[in-house]
């Protein structure tokens, strides 16, 4: 029983201590610059798929797609 306890004790200790490592390159990750700059070109970069994936033009596109693939499906 002593045995149990103390590898789950160890694999207490050892968790914690990975989950600290994992943190701190994590905290250093964010406040890196160049990081940051690239974080902000990739949301950028999201912002305009997203407007135009949900513009009224990809909107009508993604009807008349949908119709040709309806009409197709028929024959």
């Amino acid at each position: 029983m002593a045995g149990k306890v103390n590898k789950a004790a160890a694999l207490l200790i050892d968790t914690k201590d990975k989950a600290k490592a994992g943190g701190a390159k994590l905290y250093f990750l964010a406040k890196d610059p160049d990081t940051q700059a690239k974080a902000k070109k990739l949301f950028a970069d999201g912002k305009r798929m997203y407007r135009a994936a949900t513009s009224p033009e990809a909107k009508a596109a993604y009807r008349q797609a949908a119709e040709i693939i309806k009409k197709a499906r028929k024959k």
